[in-house]
């Protein structure tokens, strides 16, 4: 957040919110922020982040001088020194339903311990924690370090790729940190642990451990994908008296609609709202007999909680005007490929799309995909 990226539309700013929850009171806060000094849109990642685009610049590239404070006061910079770092994904629904293990704690257990070991600040700013509460829904992403639940008291060390041991819940934070230093121990600049000329075996001394994610049984694991169609959309029993409503937001792009409707969704005091790695959002609790007028509320604003939707599956980099190296405009490209497959006359095989403006494709899926690039005869 205090290295902000300059773009054609402005400087942008990047606001880490681990394992994705966030307070009703953050996110009208965020909402101030971005009305005052960027485009009024809150542009969501597939890191379950944050960031804030169009915030104008002096003629010495600086951004408005009160625009870190007021983040930092608000709660989003908890670290200076290790802001970059503080990325943390978790799967979204742990602890409230399905799943092994509740990571919620775990994720602040993680950050607060990031924060505090000061040799972590170096880790590269793309690399990226993952803590999977044994559903599964974490598999398909690019995650360094992380563990994948077998049960509410142990879980397995994902090094990349690879499986590593099972360990008791109350190691995972310090065997993580572990890990984290061992990589900066040989990483020689390196971005990430496929990076590493082993792809992070060597963080685990080059032992072979049985992949417990794999061997499970179908039953009871989800694909990301049918995850994020199937689950992370419309309303979400909970219990007899509490449900959640998720749904996805089109190209990731909370506008100031949107942005409203959230926050009249959790207008109950224990209400949290939780960004998804997959930009989605979920608003829980809500009360099982106002669930349907939420669930239309955040409809009509322009959220889309129907898994049928081509619009739960087509993302898009920013484009232009956004970017000078766009060839053009993604989000009209994406209206008119949403307009297409809604077609009956089109045949559709239901697989993601990623809409690019040039070959660096930023934004893409790490599942697999369809890629449209601008300007492309491909």
């Amino acid at each position: 957040m205090l290295r902000p990226h300059f773009a054609a539309d402005g400087a942008l700013l990047r606001i880490r919110i681990p394992g994705g929850h966030i307070s009703r009171r953050g996110i009208a806060t965020l909402s101030q922020i971005t009305a005052k000094f960027g485009d009024g849109n809150l542009h969501l990642t597939s890191r379950g982040n944050v960031q804030i685009r169009g915030i104008p610049v002096t003629d010495d590239q600086q951004i408005p001088n009160e625009l870190p404070h007021i983040v930092a006061a608000s709660g989003f910079l908890p670290s200076s020194t290790h802001d970059r770092v503080r990325n943390i994904v978790a799967s979204p629904l742990s602890g409230i339903i399905g799943g092994r293990m509740d990571v919620r704690p775990l994720v602040s257990a993680l950050d607060r311990a990031l924060c505090t070991d000061p040799r972590l600040a170096e880790l590269p700013g793309r690399f990226l924690f993952g803590l999977d509460d044994g559903r599964g829904d974490l598999a398909g992403m690019p995650i360094d370090l992380g563990i994948y639940a077998i049960d509410e008291r142990s879980a397995q060390i994902r090094v990349g790729t690879f499986s590593g041991p099972v360990i008791s819940s109350t190691e995972i934070v310090d065997i993580i940190l572990d890990l984290a230093h061992r990589f900066l121990d040989i990483s020689e600049g390196k971005w990430n642990v496929v990076q590493l000329p082993k792809k992070g075996r060597e963080l685990l001394n080059n032992v072979e451990f049985s992949n417990f994610l794999r061997h499970t049984k179908s039953g009871d694991r989800w694909s990301v994908e049918r995850f994020r169609r199937n689950i992370l959309h419309g309303i979400i029993t909970i219990s007899t008296a509490e449900s959640a409503v998720a749904g996805s937001v089109p190209l990731g792009v909370l506008t100031p609609p949107m942005q409203r409707a959230l926050l009249d969704a959790a207008e109950h005091s224990d209400s949290t709202i939780i960004l998804t790695p997959w930009r989605g959002v979920i608003v829980t609790p809500v009360p099982t007999d106002q669930a349907s007028n939420v669930a239309a509320l955040l409809q009509e604003a322009g959220l889309v909680l129907d898994p049928a939707s081509p619009w739960s599956r087509i993302s898009a980099c920013i484009g232009s005007p956004g970017c000078a190296r766009s060839r053009g405009d993604t989000r009209s490209q994406a209206v008119k490929l949403v307009r297409r497959l809604s077609s009956p006359d089109t045949s559709d095989d239901g697989s993601p799309y990623h809409i690019a403006g040039c070959e660096r494709a930023c934004g893409a899926p790490h599942t697999p995909h369809t890629l449209v690039l601008l300007g492309s005869s491909t």
